[in-house]
Formats: structure tokens, C-alpha cells, sequence
């Protein structure tokens, strides 16, 4: 079994990688449109209805390049034809990022509350306008599907969209006709949205891994005894948008939350802290120790220095073990085989799929069915926390599982990002004794790297020898 060391670390993994923001052309939102048309087909539906708003933004934005920055949006895609797209009055603008050729409809209860609704047309007249009928067959796109159990009666008719919009379809089309399609696009074995097709893609997550880590590294490299979490965030943030919002905790009373905002909480020597950070496409996060040294950490937590320890070293397993086509149940039992102990509390699943929303899907879980994808987008994301007293392990990035050929898209098309990757997976093999697979593309510098006293930059945990 390897042994998990203390080493120096390398200057490497302290720099801050600038790279280009990556956007998507109208070939790659109408490959992404096209797709969706094969799935109507399989289906025998007509539309695809793909609604979004302000937290649930995802699905609008893949398949438009539109962001639902106020006010919910509702694209209406069908098999044949240009796509509609209901807006309110605020979101008309940005309609106009939108490459391709749609339909514009005004929708005004979209918009905010007491906002002008001197336009305002009944919900099904609108939807009419788009071309849905008594014959359509619809297939609405939210943010969950639904299993057996999870609700009362058949899954592919339950709806966790809006009321009104589900009625007005409903009193539309008839009950029976409208089935729930977001599985489709987010479910497994091959939702739309479970992987990445192209070089552009990886670019871009990479692009968004490094945002993620620079942002992560600026607030370790400023924690010291007496800042605040406030203080800690300063200056430091990226001006793009976010997978969620940033997360600095200090002291057991706020990371046995674990996803609290900053506040004027001062950090003190050996407590437990964390800093999180997610830009769209990839969330770096690392939750530890507050001390320089062994002798540093608070009395009530040295005897959990083994704890952050076996940690890591299931965090480096994993990293290991990634490749196309590993059983999702392999990554499973090789986690609880070392952290699988009741005292460890691991809850949520070893790792998720990830994209501009933080959490897209998550099929690692004992007995699970599926294995991992080609393009693959993953957040390495396991949390080991223990209540009393508060100990909480994470050490969270994003990385892409690609094939030869998808590699070698990468090298020809952005030699630039594909050699930053290949040196990263060089590092972590020599430096943090990680075998990576040449499947795993590290989206970051920091990827894997995990410091067991969040004081000291100039150490991290290997397993080499």
C-alpha cells in the first residue's frame, strides 16, 4: 500500500496560469442543437421545451449561449425549423449572443415583478405561436428527472418546472403527449451534456480550471493568523461568471456548514478553514488545517494529522484510477476501501460530473451501472469530515477523462493547452507520485495537490518515496 509522505513543493504548483477565455461558435451551438433533434426523434416527440432561470441556468446556455441573468427563459426547439425562445423584457438583450437564427418571443411574465406588462399575451398563445398544437408531442427539459419512487406516479410525466408553464402545455397539447426529456440531456448513460465532444470544449473547461485555481491560490497564498474571511477575498476574484458562489470559512462553526459566504470571521491558528472557488466549467476547493507545522495544530485536532493523511491518499488513488471506460462501481469500492470507515462520513458520491452548473450528474455509487464516458468532465470532489470535533477534508478539481483521438484533437487544435496539460501530468506523476493515465487531463495546476498545513504553501503530501 503506498505511503502518504510530506514533501517540498514544487514552485510548479504555486503559479498562476493565464489562459485565453474560450467561446463557442455557431457550429458548436448547432451540433448541440442537432443532437437535440436526435433525441426528439428517438423519442417521437415533436418540441423540445429547455427552460432555465437564474440558478438553473445550464441547459439554456448549451444550447443557446444565452445566460438567464434575471428573468427565466424558455428555448422551444423543434424537429424541424429555427428555434423559438421566450423571453422577459430584460432578457431580450441577451438574446443578441445567440449565433444562430431563431424566433423572438416576447413573454412578459418572464419578467420581474411590476415590470411593464403592457404586451403581455396569454402563455399558450405564445406557445402556439411557436407551433405547438393539440398534435404536438412536447418534451420538457427542466433541471431533474424523476426515478421510480421519487414521485406519484409515472416519472416520465412528472415536472419540476414552473406550474403555470407545465399547465399551459398540458392544456395545450393534452395529458398523455408531454413527457419529461431532461434525462436526455442530463441523465446517464448518455445525456446530451454527460461529456465533452470536442477540442474546443476541453479548452474552455481548461481555461475555466485555471481561473478556478489561480482565484484558490490568490486567498492561500493571503491566509495568515488574524485575516477575515472578508479580507481574504479581496482582490482576488475573477470577474467571470461563477458555478456558484465563492466560499471562505474559518472555524469549525463555519465549515461544519461548508458552504457559507465570506463574513468578518478571523481566521486563528490551528483551526480548520477552507476557500472554494467556482468559475463555470471547473470549482477548485481545499478545506485543512490553519497551522504552519505539526505543532502549530490546535490541541483537539493532532491526532487527526493520520485523518487528512488517508485522505489524500484516496484522493490520489482516484486521480490513479480515472480512464475511459473504468466501472463508475470500480471508483466506488476503491474509495471505500480507503475512507469507506463510518468514522470517515463520506455521504455524497465520490466524484461528479461537472459543467457550467458545479454538480451536472453523479452515477459513481455502490453497484453503479454505468462506466466513465469518453470526455468525461469531472470533479474530483470527495468530503471527509468528521463532527466532533469538526474535521473537514477536501481537496476539489475538475478533470477531463479523453480518448487518443480527443487528445490528439487537442494537441493539433491548441498545442498551447495540450502541452500545459501533458506537463501537469508529468508533475503529478513525479512529483506527487500519482500514476496518472494519459486518459486524465488535469483542467489545473493544483490538481491534486493538497497541503496538510493550509499555512504552509512550501509543503504537500506525495506518495513518492
Amino acid at each position: 500500500m503506498p505511503t502518504v509522505r510530506q514533501a517540498p513543493c514544487h514552485e510548479f504548483f504555486l503559479q498562476e496560469v493565464a489562459s485565453d477565455e474560450i467561446t463557442f461558435t455557431k457550429q458548436d451551438y448547432e451540433r448541440r442543437l442537432s443532437m437535440l433533434r436526435e433525441r426528439l426523434l428517438k423519442n417521437g416527440a415533436t418540441h423540445a421545451l429547455v427552460f432555465g432561470d437564474r440558478e438553473h441556468f445550464s441547459n439554456i446556455e448549451y444550447f443557446t449561449g444565452a445566460d438567464c441573468r434575471f428573468e427565466e427563459m424558455l428555448l422551444v426547439v423543434p424537429l424541424q425549423g429555427v428555434p423559438h425562445i421566450l423571453v422577459g423584457n430584460e432578457g431580450i438583450s441577451q438574446t443578441f449572443n445567440i449565433p444562430y437564427s431563431f424566433e423572438l418571443h416576447l413573454y412578459q411574465n418572464f419578467s420581474l415583478q411590476q415590470q411593464p406588462r403592457d404586451r403581455i399575451k396569454p402563455l399558450g398563445d405564445v406557445l402556439r405561436d411557436c407551433g405547438i398544437s393539440e398534435c404536438s408531442l412536447p418534451g420538457l427539459v427542466g433541471f431533474k428527472y424523476f426515478e421510480e419512487g421519487d414521485c406519484v406516479g409515472d416519472p416520465d410525466t412528472a415536472f419540476d418546472l414552473p406550474a403555470y408553464l407545465v399547465n399551459a402545455v398540458l392544456e395545450l397539447c393534452g395529458p398523455g403527449r408531454v413527457r419529461n426529456m431532461t434525462r436526455d440531456v442530463t441523465g446517464f448513460p448518455d445525456g446530451i451534456r454527460t461529456r465533452l465532444y470536442t477540442p474546443r470544449e476541453i479548452a474552455w473547461a481548461e481555461s475555466a480550471g485555471n481561473c478556478a485555481s489561480s482565484v484558490v491560490l490568490r486567498m492561500l497564498k493571503k491566509l495568515k493568523v488574524g485575516i477575515s474571511e472578508l479580507e481574504t477575498g479581496f482582490g482576488v476574484a475573477d470577474l467571470r461568471p461563477v458555478s456558484v458562489h465563492p466560499m471562505i470559512n474559518f472555524g469549525a462553526e463555519k465549515v461544519r456548514i461548508g458552504v457559507s459566504s465570506p463574513t468578518s470571521r478571523r481566521l486563528r491558528q490551528g483551526e480548520v478553514c477552507g476557500v472554494c472557488y467556482g468559475a463555470r466549467g471547473s470549482l477548485t476547493s481545499r478545506v485543512g488545517i490553519a497551522a504552519r507545522d505539526s505543532n502549530s495544530v490546535s490541541l483537539e485536532l493532532r491526532d487527526y494529522l493520520e485523518y487528512y493523511r488517508r485522505y489524500w491518499r484516496a484522493i490520489a488513488e482516484i486521480l490513479a484510477a480515472y480512464r475511459v471506460g473504468i466501472a463508475c462501481s470500480d471508483i466506488h469500492e476503491l474509495t471505500h476501501g480507503i475512507v469507506g470507515d463510518p468514522k470517515y462520513h463520506v455521504k455524497l458520491n465520490a466524484t461528479h460530473y461537472t459543467g457550467t452548473e458545479e454538480w451536472l450528474s453523479a452515477p459513481v455509487y455502490k453497484d453503479s451501472p454505468y462506466v466513465i464516458n469518453d470526455g468525461a468532465h469531472i470533479q474530483i470532489d470527495l468530503i471527509v469530515s468528521n463532527p466532533d470535533p469538526v474535521v473537514t477534508c477536501i481537496c476539489e478539481d475538475s478533470v477531463v477523462i479523453a480518448s487518443w483521438e480527443l487528445r490528439h484533437g487537442l494537441r493539433t487544435k491548441y498545442p498551447q493547452v495540450y502541452a500545459r496539460i501533458k506537463e501537469r501530468q508529468e508533475m503529478m506523476r513525479n512529483v506527487l507520485g500519482i500514476p496518472v493515465h494519459d486518459d486524465l487531463l488535469p483542467m489545473s495546476n493544483l490538481t491534486g495537490v493538497y497541503f496538510p498545513y493550509m499555512l504552509d504553501l512550501n509543503t504537500i503530501f506525495t506518495m513518492r518515496d
